[in-house]
């Protein structure tokens, strides 16, 4: 909506520095925020400002990431620091800047693979300057949806910690097994364990396409980045997916291999080649309390320590997972764990669709104030 509010370049309303140290000035524990291109801060023991800051990544994947800080830090030599912003309530340049800043980057983008800003690039941003009034209504609007949406998420970490916990309380600590339950490999509570297609995915294919960017670090699929392949029907038994199937990353960083999830959707997927596809014996495992044991911070240091390989390429093959030693309660108090984790998931569910409508809120309060 046109507010008829006039518009400033970012240059005239404010200072704008760079930093000055090169990547490698981080330190360990150091006694201040370093500010780098990436979205978290790293330590250092000196500090070159001391202000009331708004810092902008200048290079690499969080180009425009926008972040606020005030008091002693430093900063990287491609990271810009705004300051001196008096006419401006903070978090409404900050508001403005985090919705806005990135799409006008890249659309002043000019070749090259690596995305950046220059300075007169990021000086001629223009800025909606409603009164100073005017301004606190909108932050105050929008700091409600945002605290909203915060409640939201911090109530999802709840319902994950209680998942845990659960565990636990049911079923004992694993590796001391507290509850002397019988300890069995786990190769022999399955009834097959197969290794995905090596082939690639292709344009217009027939059936999504899982790889391992699509197993999250905590134990969930995440389809929104789907690619889809086509594969002869000679492959497909051995790599396509059905619901309860169990989905463990066989080869990836050391701290990423292992990452394991419940493919728990009804339509037809296949795995690549770095994913295993697990079916257990329905008699002896219950896939949701197996992908929770598989997700327990103990068994994910376990997986790091047999993995084999490099840093960055380690693995875990079949055999080897097959050999993993595993607990293995009553399925009846298995059945009963996992249908006390549907009801946990339930509840994820309904806040996740009501993060949703809020970020959607959000985003349409953001278009009236914000979009001429």
């Amino acid at each position: 909506m046109n507010h008829g509010w006039e518009k400033k370049r970012l240059g005239e309303i404010c200072k704008i520095k760079t930093g000055k140290l090169d990547a490698n000035a981080k330190v360990e524990n150091g006694l201040y925020p370093f500010f780098t291109c990436d979205a978290s801060p790293y330590r250092i023991n000196e500090y070159a400002f001391d202000d009331d800051a708004i810092l902008i990544s200048g290079n690499g994947s969080n180009v425009g990431h926008v972040h606020y800080y005030n008091g002693k830090f430093n900063a990287y030599q491609r990271t810009y620091v705004l300051t001196d912003f008096s006419l401006f309530v903070t978090s409404y340049l900050v508001a403005y800047m985090k919705g806005f800043l990135r799409p006008y980057i890249f659309g002043c983008k000019k070749g090259g693979c690596i995305p950046f800003i220059t300075l007169p690039i990021l000086s001629n941003f223009l800025i909606p300057c409603p009164s100073v009034e005017k301004q606190n209504q909108i932050v105050g609007e929008l700091d409600k949806l945002n605290e909203l949406i915060d409640l939201k998420r911090n109530q999802l970490k709840d319902l994950d910690a209680l998942a845990q916990s659960l565990f636990y309380e049911t079923f004992g600590e694993p590796f001391t097994n507290s509850k002397g339950w019988q300890i069995m490999s786990f190769g022999d509570l399955t009834s097959s364990i197969n290794y995905g297609t090596s082939l690639p995915a292709t344009d217009g294919g027939k059936y999504p396409y899982i790889r391992m960017n699509n197993l999250t670090d905590n134990g969930y699929l995440d389809l929104s980045n789907l690619k889809y392949i086509d594969i002869p029907d000679s492959e497909l038994d051995k790599c396509l997916v059905k619901q309860g199937d169990i989905l463990f990353n066989r080869t990836n960083s050391r701290e990423k291999v292992g990452k394991t999830a419940l493919f728990d959707r009804t339509e037809e997927m296949v795995i690549a080649g770095y994913i295993i596809r697990v079916r257990a014996k329905e008699d002896l495992l219950n896939p949701v309390f197996a992908v929770r044991y598989m997700n327990l911070p103990e068994m994910k240091e376990h997986l790091r320590k047999i993995c084999r390989g490099a840093v960055n390429q380690a693995n875990i093959n079949s055999k080897e997972m097959a050999s993993i030693s595993f607990l293995v309660p009553p399925i009846k108090l298995q059945n009963q764990f996992a249908e006390k984790i549907e009801a946990i998931e339930e509840q994820k569910r309904l806040i996740e669709s009501s993060i949703a409508d809020l970020e959607t809120l959000l985003a349409s309060r953001m278009d009236y104030w914000f979009n001429d």
